[in-house]
């Protein structure tokens, strides 16, 4: 049973959220670092920080979790995609001293993560701006970026963890991607959504638990799988000739 569905009703938190590490905050942290932003208003100087999504249930479990004040509507009228704002100069600064910026979306860079908590940071980036799909009968797990610094920071950061060679950086128009197909798909979406179970999006956590389930129809090439992924995941791994 994944963590979303066993969430206990909202708790008031303290104003410093984002200044001590736990599996909920590095998730958080990460699905802002993907689609998030911050700014000060400058008719009254309020420091805001903004979740965006069009997942009005996942940002009212995130709104949940931080357990402050906060104002969720429609980006514009009709829209079916929702922005969740929290006033607080506390949280815009704890952010800046975590590497948050304003207008970070071609700057931002890979933030310093506590290696045990990487899987929910990275969760939390998938489910902000990445995607989960087959492709035919290949399972491909993507993220998606305007910092190709960011995307290379974060593929080098997984690599380091579980032994997954980072991918290469793809230009696409104005942004940039990585992509992990086939055998290495499946075990990046075994660590982050099985093997480290937490705070996730519950349609892109299916598609992960789907993605256990296909082995290769042939040998995978030399090199595809590295000696760090058979230790950490021989288990999802096809049988060694």
């Amino acid at each position: 049973m994944f963590y979303w569905r066993t969430i206990m009703p909202r708790i008031a938190r303290p104003i410093d959220f984002f200044r001590v590490w736990s599996p909920e905050m590095a998730y958080v942290l990460g699905y802002w670092w993907a689609d998030g932003c911050m700014y000060i208003k400058p008719s009254t100087t309020a420091h805001e920080v903004k979740f965006a999504s069009k997942d009005r249930v996942h940002l009212d479990l995130i709104a949940q979790v931080i357990g402050q004040i906060h104002h969720t509507r429609p980006v514009t009228k009709g829209s079916d995609c929702y922005d969740m704002a929290y006033c607080s100069k506390e949280m815009y600064n704890d952010l800046l001293a975590l590497g948050g910026t304003p207008h970070k979306s071609r700057t931002t860079t890979m933030p310093e993560v506590p290696r045990h908590l990487l899987p929910h940071f990275v969760r939390g980036c998938v489910d902000g701006d990445g995607t989960l799909v087959w492709n035919g009968d290949r399972p491909v797990v993507q993220l998606y970026s305007a910092s190709s610094a960011l995307l290379a920071g974060l593929g080098e950061e997984v690599a380091a963890v579980t032994g997954i060679p980072a991918p290469h950086i793809v230009a696409n128009r104005e942004l940039y991607y990585i992509k992990w197909s086939t055998i290495r798909a499946k075990c990046l979406a075994a660590w982050l959504y099985v093997e480290h179970p937490g705070l996730a999006l519950e349609r892109k956590a299916a598609i992960a638990a789907t993605f256990l389930h296909w082995q290769p129809k042939k040998r995978p090439e030399r090199g595809t799988i590295t000696e760090e992924m058979r230790v950490q995941f021989c288990a999802y791994l096809p049988p060694q000739e």
